[in-house]
């Protein structure tokens, strides 16, 4: 072996392992960063956090060098244990999220899992439009959130006055029973309780998301995670996003996920995934509609009006539209 060979192999060798080493480095740095638990709160199990779901059981969390944690709480718990650091980010963005940032809360929306509601007014069979409907009782979830918003917004936009109509607030699990006894003539429901309500010949009346370009469902983030966790939030809605792209290319995986964690048979999943599928935000990156329509259901009700709001002051877009961007998403 000649001395210039010689030079020229250990030349390569150092190369080598050079390389090696910073490779075992950045992985070791990694798996340290890795070992930093991440909260993220979410309202229910529904199709507006199933991305949220696919991220954590399909190991794209753990891929993204994350180790989460998903806790539910109701919207005022989850506003609270943001403020205090309980948590590091909400699965949501909504009129209550919003007003929270509006009343101080130091937090934006900074991804969209959706950019319309699924929703559904469902009436007893004999109601065959809203015209007949005028007078009657709408049950819904809650008063001033987005369920209650939405349904104003939609009614307004097919020439119908909300004021026409008894809007009352039932649980959940009251509005399916009281449709079914006559206490309440017609419910807002969502998935999947609007499809079980078709299944016992209930009449769809409005289909709200046809009228509402409102998200449904997102990441809200605290000022400080955004300024200081710059890193680790991009690898947050890096990992929901392909989650979400998985959910919307792979039918199979989506129709298994929905089955078993909202625990719905193959024909109501199989229903769910194309709702997603149509009201899924493509992207990811908020948009200014969006956010404009849910400031607009805030002040329908009354609250924050005559006060200008920026796009800038509750949204904040940047780490979603590089995200997007670096997954070959088309971004305006």
């Amino acid at each position: 072996m000649t001395t210039k060979y010689r030079r020229a192999v250990f030349q390569i060798a150092r190369v080598m392992v050079a390389a090696f080493v910073l490779v075992f480095f950045a992985a070791s740095g990694f798996s340290q960063e890795a070992r930093t638990k991440i909260r993220i709160s979410y309202p229910n199990i529904s199709v507006c956090c199933l991305a949220l779901f696919a991220a954590q059981q399909w190991k794209i969390f753990e891929q993204n060098g994350l180790d989460v944690e998903i806790i539910q709480m109701r919207s005022q718990a989850a506003n609270s244990a943001l403020a205090s650091g309980d948590i590091h980010y909400v699965a949501g963005v909504g009129p209550n999220s919003v007003a929270a940032t509006l009343r101080g809360l130091p937090s934006k929306a900074v991804w969209f899992a959706s950019e319309s509601l699924i929703y559904s007014v469902m009436a007893r069979p004999e109601f065959k439009s809203l015209k007949d409907l005028r007078g009657k009782r709408i049950g819904l979830t809650g008063l001033g959130g987005t369920s209650d918003v939405a349904l104003r917004i939609a009614l307004e936009a097919v020439g119908e006055n909300p004021k026409d109509f008894i809007i009352v607030a039932l649980g959940a699990p009251q509005l399916m029973s009281g449709l079914e006894n006559g206490s309440i003539e017609a419910a807002e429901l969502n998935s999947p309780l609007n499809y079980y309500a078709k299944k016992k010949g209930f009449r769809e009346l409005l289909d709200i998301g046809t009228h509402v370009q409102m998200p449904l469902g997102g990441l809200t983030a605290s000022n400080a995670s955004i300024q200081n966790r710059t890193n680790e939030l991009r690898r947050v809605i890096r990992s929901l996003q392909i989650a979400k792209r998985t959910l919307l290319q792979s039918k199979e995986r989506a129709m298994d996920l929905i089955m078993r964690t909202i625990r719905v048979d193959r024909e109501v999943a199989d229903e769910m995934f194309a709702e997603n599928r149509r009201s899924a935000a493509g992207n990811g990156v908020p948009t200014r509609e969006g956010m404009e329509q849910i400031v607009k259901s805030l002040q329908l009700l009354g609250q924050f009006t005559g006060r200008k709001i920026a796009f800038e002051e509750i949204t904040d877009a940047r780490i979603a539209r590089d995200v997007a961007k670096e997954l070959g998403y088309k971004v305006d």
